[in-house]
């Protein structure tokens, strides 16, 4: 063996035992930095999911599955394991906050997808309304109109029948009033202190009877009154006799006595002043109110 030869054995015993006396202390160091780096970026990501109500609520496999991997890395014997357990650990933690993230998100659509449903039926339900609203008040608006038309047209027939029945009636001097048609048999028709009824007044009843039976859905009431001589009792009695005379004659002449209503007022309403003779004449009346169709005389009585 040569010098060379020797030499050359001696540098390869030498680089072996360099290797022999690195190797050992290698393996004695434990996990690398980047291993406890990695580590400890699982463990706050760790925390940090734990620390969310959401991800213990909503992806609670996902975080337990985290713990366990976390806790594996720290018991890691090596940094290749150490490393890969704790990517896994914080991948599972990132993993449940995604989960809890996402499903709290559906929660969220899910409520707004509800209240949004609410809305857009309460907002029906209020155009349905409206609409039965304006529907109604188009109704009203239109029942309004034709009540207002019907109305119109009773009081343009009422009228036009007043106009007729008073222009049959302008022989007795008649009058249209609140209380119905009003003619007056009087005047001289009626002498001093007695009830019965004139030849003058005799025809004039005798037109006023053709005239109800012309119209039988009319009926009358007869007031009787007198001048202002005598006492009330006299008077009173006296006009309620003239009254009865006229009634009398109408039923007399075919007006059925259902449709008369007769009462006397005395010296109480006088048509004008009892100051001359001529006055008083006047007041020596009996007034016969023809009542409107539907009126009932009792209410068309004086107090």
């Amino acid at each position: 063996m040569n010098y060379f030869t020797w030499n050359s054995m001696g540098r390869g015993f030498g680089i072996l035992l360099s290797l022999s006396l690195i190797f050992p202390l290698s393996v004695g160091c434990g996990p690398s930095k980047m291993a406890k780096d990695q580590l400890e970026k699982a463990r706050k990501t760790y925390e940090q999911a734990k620390a969310d109500p959401n991800a213990a609520a909503l992806a609670p496999i996902y975080l337990t599955d985290a713990e366990n991997a976390f806790q594996e890395a720290e018991k890691a014997g090596n940094s290749d394991e150490m490393i890969h357990l704790s990517y896994v650990a914080e991948r599972k933690a990132q993993i449940a906050m995604t989960i809890a993230e996402g499903k709290k998100a559906e929660e969220t659509i899910r409520k707004l997808n509800t209240e949004t449903a609410e809305l857009l039926a309460q907002k029906m339900k209020l155009d349905q309304q409206r609409e039965l609203e304006s529907k109604r008040s188009q109704m009203e608006a239109e029942q309004a109109r034709l009540a207002a038309k019907v109305e119109a047209e009773r009081a343009a027939k009422a009228k036009a029948e007043a106009d007729m029945l008073m222009k049959e009636l302008s022989e007795l001097k008649a009058r249209q009033t609140d209380r119905g048609i009003v003619l007056t048999i009087g005047e001289v028709l009626f002498a001093f202190a007695k009830a019965d009824l004139s030849s003058k007044a005799d025809k004039n009843v005798d037109k006023l009877a053709k005239f109800l039976k012309k119209y039988p859905t009319r009926n009358v009431l007869i007031e009787g009154h007198t001048d202002n001589i005598g006492s009330d009792e006299y008077n009173l009695d006296l006009s309620q006799r003239r009254a009865e005379s006229v009634k009398e004659k109408l039923i007399g002449d075919g007006v059925g006595p259902d449709r008369i209503t007769n009462v006397g007022y005395g010296k109480k309403y006088p048509a004008v002043s009892n100051d001359t003779d001529a006055n008083r004449a006047l007041n020596r009346r009996v007034e016969v109110i023809i009542l409107n169709e539907g009126v009932q005389a009792e209410t068309q009585l004086r107090e």
